[in-house]
């Protein structure tokens, strides 16, 4: 019996560093046949030649850059509408890298049931050396996943496959969430809304968790897109269609400057709440920096103080070096 086509893509920035490893897991994988469709974003890096160089000699991998830097989720509907022939499609991140038999378990999961049209995989957090940070299991059940969507996000995004004529009925990822974040969790909301979705049971993605990329930039908008996504699936709940099903973006971007509202009153508060996100996933550097800028933002707030000094305290390094 002929196996089925995977499409692979990457949309990739300033992700030199970590490209090479990512790109030899993708080499290494055990299922066959499938195709990588691989995007530089306008890296100012080395990206697009490390990208050239992989498509020059593997067959497999094939290159369609930017001429300018779009963002992650128009690039990867471009890729995944327009230029992916498979059956089953997945997006994988540029710094990450897989196990040789990550796909080859995904597609057997999807092969052998038919009513499902999703499935992610348990992950494992790594530092910027490959350091392990943490072990992540999800829920398998399908009636577990469906009921507890509401509350949090059931899969780590970019271990989904998903059957590509579901991505296409579903419209792809949403362009309201470009550089907002959580355009996975809502694709995997309205995938469960139509079809079962599962997670492999083996830990099959390395997902990095980079010091660097993580303390550059606290924005409200991506602290409070996961609750946006929540918004518009009780919509759909409730009316069958959500605002941007309806095309009413103006409403949409209105409920995000309501969600956004207690950090524009307190804009100190969404730094601390990043420095405790971030000591969770035990990136302590970049907690000890949001809370600086909690400092910064209001020098008179005592609570920004300690959380600093808390934050040196658990560490137990050197956060300045």
């Amino acid at each position: 019996m002929t196996k089925p086509l995977l499409s692979v893509v990457l949309s990739v920035y300033n992700a030199a560093p970590y490209l090479e490893e990512c790109l030899e897991s993708l080499a290494a994988q055990t299922y066959s046949p499938i195709e990588f469709w691989l995007a530089d974003d306008g890296s100012s890096d080395d990206s697009r030649a490390i990208l050239d160089r992989w498509a020059a000699k593997d067959s497999r991998f094939k290159t369609d850059h930017n001429d300018k830097n779009i963002g992650k989720i128009k690039t990867i509907n471009r890729l995944l509408l327009e230029r992916a022939k498979g059956k089953y499609l997945s997006v994988h991140d540029a710094d990450d890298y897989s196990a040789p038999n990550r796909f080859e378990l995904q597609l057997q999961f999807l092969e052998a049931k038919p009513d499902y049209g999703l499935c992610g995989t348990f992950y494992t957090k790594v530092s910027d050396d490959n350091k392990v940070l943490r072990k992540e299991k999800k829920h398998v059940s399908a009636d577990v996943i469906r009921a507890e969507l509401k509350n949090f996000n059931q899969f780590c995004g970019p271990t989904m496959v998903y059957r590509a004529d579901l991505f296409k009925r579903l419209g792809g990822y949403r362009l309201f969430l470009n550089r907002i974040g959580n355009e996975d969790y809502d694709l995997s909301y309205r995938a469960a809304e139509q079809m079962k979705c599962s997670n492999v049971p083996h830990f099959l993605y390395y997902y990095r968790q980079s010091e660097n990329s993580l303390s550059k930039t606290l924005k409200a908008e991506n602290a409070v897109s996961h609750k946006l996504v929540q918004w518009l699936a009780l919509e759909r709940a409730e009316e069958g269609k959500d605002a941007l099903q309806k095309n009413e973006v103006d409403r949409c971007v209105a409920q995000l400057e309501k969600l956004c509202q207690p950090y524009k009153e307190e804009p100190d508060l969404l730094c601390r709440e990043y420095a405790a996100a971030y000591m969770y996933e035990k990136l302590y550097r970049s907690a000890f920096f949001a809370a600086l800028q909690a400092i910064k933002i209001n020098p008179k707030k005592l609570i920004n103080y300690r959380t600093a000094f808390y934050i040196l305290r658990k560490a137990n390094i050197n956060l300045l070096n």
